[in-house]
């Protein structure tokens, strides 16, 4: 065996079959996905896997970007006409997608190639998209986000098996090739006959990663000539170190969680609190990925805007990234792009049709629906002894009252006289911040009232003048119930 033969199957295919299933968690005679742009690195992949025995099916995306991308496509095809395996092609107008969107063209480009990918290995029933990603590339991305000011999720750079949420939540992306530098990956290729395209916009340095590969990376090179496997030891130290902060992480966040939607997330603020920094910003960063999935590079200083403003800040909004807003709200804290996406079931509240200068009548006895299965009930009571104060049970003094009780959201000027403040008559706003209604829950929030006078806030407080005493014979119960 000739010496480039055997430095072939020695760095490549004797140990990519090993790294495939211990690393990459692949099983033989599953199919696999790979993705072929026509470049030494994949077109290396998808021989390489299919010389070991996998089952595989090469797959192009045209971006369209250039006026030669039919060829790389029919190139692809030849390929793999050529070693008898499936060819799939997919295309899409890159430049109108990163008009529309306001993209680069680069995240735009894999925008659209990972989705085309990972919808047809879906379609196709593989059990893996693979790409040529190398040890070179990996270089290449922790240094990229070092730069960028990433942390612990971007230094340890990529992984050679990862789930994506933003493509799909159970199909992996694999990278066999990630440990394999792009110099033994030319020298396959030249063994086996390969002759890859070459993307000529590799060597345009207007582009960020370019820049690094053909200008900073050698340069650092010469301060240490062993600076990629620095780099890449450096990444796979980190991996290790963030497989055991997210377990950590993974455990404050069962602690801290209150509710989850699709569109919203809500927080235990005090909960949160109690953890160190480093684990708040990973909560943070852990909610905005479960929102945003397809967000890349969360921003340091909007992740350290969001802190400060939890710890100084028990009401209000604050931005946070990818459209995604912070809401405090008392003893907690929501994650969500705008307040008409956080959920109110958790209150009792007017429909909208209430709202309105109809009056809403409460009879004795009678009940009153509202939002969410939220009702409000009056019945004729007679006390056997004390009884509770209860803020969704209240007991009245029924001696003058009315048949009928109103039932109206709150008004300009609005006051109030609690049960325990010796008949003291306070601004129902200010009542309302104090017992930490929520802001957004206040104009919505029912009152009972009889006359202009409100008797009770459901759920909150009875008012004074209303309250049972040693004399009182007669006597309504008020109760807010969740049917």
């Amino acid at each position: 065996m000739n010496t480039i033969k055997f430095i072939v199957m020695h760095q490549i295919l004797e140990p990519l079959h090993l790294y495939i299933q211990n690393e990459c968690g692949l099983l033989p005679g599953q199919l696999i996905l790979v993705g072929v742009s026509g470049g030494p690195d994949s077109v290396c992949l998808l021989d390489a896997l299919h010389r070991i025995g996998y089952s595989v099916i090469a797959a192009h995306y045209n971006h369209h970007l250039r006026a030669d991308s039919d060829i790389d496509v029919a190139f692809v095809k030849s390929i793999a006409d050529s070693i008898g395996v499936p060819f799939a092609v997919g295309e899409g107008n890159v430049s109108e997608f990163s008009r529309k969107e306001r993209l680069s063209l680069e995240e735009s480009a894999r925008i659209l190639r990972y989705r085309f990918l990972f919808e047809y290995a879906q379609q196709m029933g593989a059990q893996a998209v693979a790409v040529g990603h190398t040890a070179d590339d990996q270089v290449e991305t922790v240094l990229m986000h070092f730069l960028r000011g990433a942390g612990l999720d971007g230094l340890k750079g990529m992984l050679p098996r990862a789930i994506l949420p933003a493509w799909h939540n159970h199909i992996p992306l694999v990278r066999p090739l990630l440990e394999t530098r792009r110099e033994t990956v030319l020298a396959y290729c030249q063994e086996y006959g390969w002759q890859p395209r070459l993307d000529p916009t590799n060597l345009d340095t207007t582009f960020f990663r370019n820049r690094l590969r053909h200008e900073l990376i050698p340069t650092l090179e010469t301060y240490n000539p062993r600076f990629r496997e620095v780099i890449a030891r450096t990444a796979r130290t980190l991996a290790a170190d963030q497989d055991s902060l997210q377990g950590i992480t993974d455990l404050a966040w069962q602690g801290c969680m209150l509710r989850l939607g699709q569109t919203h997330l809500a927080l235990s603020t005090s909960a949160f609190v109690q953890h160190p920094t480093g684990i708040q910003r990973r909560l943070l960063r852990k909610g905005i990925a479960g929102l945003r999935p397809g967000l890349r590079d969360v921003d340091f200083a909007a992740v350290e805007r969001a802190l400060q403003f939890l710890t100084e800040t028990q009401e209000g909004v604050c931005e946070l990234t990818g459209n995604l807003r912070v809401f405090a709200e008392g003893k907690r804290f929501w994650l969500a792009e705008n307040e008409s996406d956080l959920p109110t079931d958790e209150w009792p509240q007017m429909s909208m049709a209430m709202m309105g200068d109809a009056p809403v009548l409460l009879g004795i006895p009678g009940k009153v629906s509202l939002r969410e299965g939220w009702v409000i009930r009056a019945e004729q009571f007679a006390p056997s002894g004390p009884v509770p104060v209860q803020p969704d049970r209240v007991w009245l003094e029924a001696g003058d009252l009315p048949l009928l009780f109103t039932i109206r959201p709150r008004r300009p000027g609005d006051f109030f006289r609690p049960l325990g403040m010796a008949g003291k008559a306070v601004k129902l706003s200010d009542f309302m911040i104090n017992v930490k209604i929520p802001r957004r829950a206040r104009d919505t929030w029912p009152l009972v009232c009889v006359g202009k006078q409100i008797a009770w806030i459901p759920g909150v407080r009875l008012a004074e003048p209303f309250r049972i005493t040693e004399t009182t014979r007669k006597v309504i119960q008020l109760r807010l119930e969740r049917e």
